[in-house]
């Protein structure tokens, strides 16, 4: 077993960028391209079989399988096994970006067309939590990486951080956006706002891990629907 699921939760279906495709050209781990070409089908393998069988019955003897190398040998193309899983979420993050903004380089001005399009934040946020649910296994990995970004010198650390940055600026982005489409003046801050955001989808998936007989979607869309009232209103106060 590869470790134990925690707490917390995927926010947002945003991406980092993934660092390891300059630093290969810089000689680093797998630089060269079946090098390259293998980590990418070693992260592949890792994110199908989480994705199917469970972060909890997820092994390093499965991946390697997968791959047809030794478990020593899907090491050597990651520093450690932390850092193959946080690649993971990476990868993650890389697909959901690519699907929602046929992009892998995320930018908070991609999402000004849409918002312009009547963008409804309520639907977006359904999509999101239903796909979450469907793959469970990908939720428990974050989870437990996200504890592990309690290290500040770990790999998730690291991840979690930048991630979070980049949320919180897309989020208040689109916040202000929202605001300026529907002609409100909320008086809470826009980091605010994503702050709020990203405290709900983690309160959700906690209790969703617990107990999975919640309708993880239907309870996040009854929450943004009272966000995004508020935020057409502009009545949204700081307490």
């Amino acid at each position: 077993m590869i470790a134990q699921p925690t707490l917390t939760i995927r926010v947002l279906p945003t991406v980092i960028l993934l660092q390891e495709r300059s630093e290969m050209a810089k000689g680093s781990r797998g630089s060269y391209p079946k090098g390259i070409a293998k980590r990418k089908e070693i992260l592949d393998a890792a994110l199908h079989i989480i994705s199917v069988d469970g972060f909890n019955h997820t092994t390093l003897a499965k991946i390697s399988q997968a791959v047809n190398i030794s478990e020593a040998g899907v090491l050597h193309y990651f520093h450690s096994l932390d850092d193959l899983l946080v690649e993971v979420l990476k990868e993650r993050d890389i697909q959901d970006m690519v699907n929602f903004g046929k992009t892998e380089v995320p930018s908070v001005d991609m999402f000004d067309e849409e918002i312009d399009k009547d963008w409804n934040p309520v639907r977006v946020i359904s999509t999101i939590t239903k796909k979450n649910m469907l793959t469970p296994g990908l939720v428990e990995l974050y989870a437990h990486m996200s504890v592990k970004a309690s290290d500040h010198g770990g790999p998730a650390y690291a991840y979690f951080n930048e991630r979070g940055e980049f949320e919180r600026q897309l989020v208040g982005h689109l916040v202000d956006r929202y605001a300026e489409v529907h002609e409100s003046r909320p008086t809470v801050s826009s980091e605010h706002v994503a702050r709020i955001m990203q405290a709900i989808l983690d309160g959700l998936q906690i209790q969703w891990l617990i107990d999975n007989s919640l309708d993880m979607e239907e309870l996040a869309s009854e929450a943004f629907d009272m966000l995004s009232v508020s935020l057409k209103s502009g009545k949204i106060t700081e307490g």
